[in-house]
């Protein structure tokens, strides 16, 4: 019985395409990476993601960074990884005089985004490779800082282009020892906690509750330049 099960999936050409698809992402992740894992985080998979999935939001997280903020002043504030911009909606309607602006690898959830809020300024931009142009009062990266092997690259290079503070949040592992790159297939790719930026100009924010949504507990750091 099991002989005949093990033929029939090998008699399926969607068992080669699928092996030869998962053979290319490691080969490419090994090379490019130094990794030995599929790494799913790839432009045509977030764009996928987004076109299948009608609600993406993310404004649990971004209503504990709203306080960071001044409410009386103007500022400028960039959105790395906005995915469909629902988090710059929720940020444009508290700071109406802010000007913010958001990006994200996927084409698609910048199209999304787009076509949602006019007063937005939205691009697309795959931070480890594209420049970043401007400086921005403030660079926040939501949720979207773990799927990357070396999140340090990223921080490294907002902080060249941020001149108060970079606010990330990611989840947050408790009774983590310490942070480290996940050696797996998964979406996360790196695990932090209390002491991942210990070498910044960094603080602890908070750490949150439970998160619902996410079905996750994350924690929040200010990260300054200098």
């Amino acid at each position: 019985m099991k002989l005949k099960k093990i033929l029939h999936i090998i008699k399926n050409p969607a068992f080669w395409s699928a092996l030869y698809k998962s053979f290319y992402s490691l080969l490419t992740n090994i090379i490019q990476y130094k990794n030995f894992s599929i790494n799913p985080n790839t432009k045509k998979t977030w764009d996928m993601m987004f076109s299948n999935t009608q609600i993406f939001s993310r404004n649990e997280h971004y209503q504990h960074i709203l306080s960071l903020f001044p409410v009386d002043k103007k500022f400028s504030l960039l959105d790395i990884g906005c995915a469909i911009g629902s988090g710059c909606e929720l940020l444009k309607g508290k700071f109406p005089g802010a000007r913010i602006t958001g990006v994200d690898i996927s084409t698609t959830g910048i199209r999304l985004a787009k076509q949602k809020n006019k007063d937005i300024e939205y691009f697309v931009l795959d931070i480890l490779k594209d420049p970043l142009h401007e400086t921005y009062d403030w660079v926040i990266i939501i949720q979207t800082l773990e799927h990357f092997d070396n999140p340090f690259i990223v921080i490294d290079k907002c902080l060249r282009h941020v001149r108060n503070a970079l606010i990330v949040s990611v989840p947050f592992r408790q009774k983590l020892m310490s942070s480290h790159k996940i050696m797996n297939r998964g979406w996360h790719r790196y695990v932090f906690n209390e002491n991942t930026f210990k070498n910044y100009n960094s603080r602890v924010i908070k750490i949150t509750e439970y998160i619902e949504s996410t079905k996750a507990t994350c924690i929040l750091y200010e990260i300054k330049p200098g």
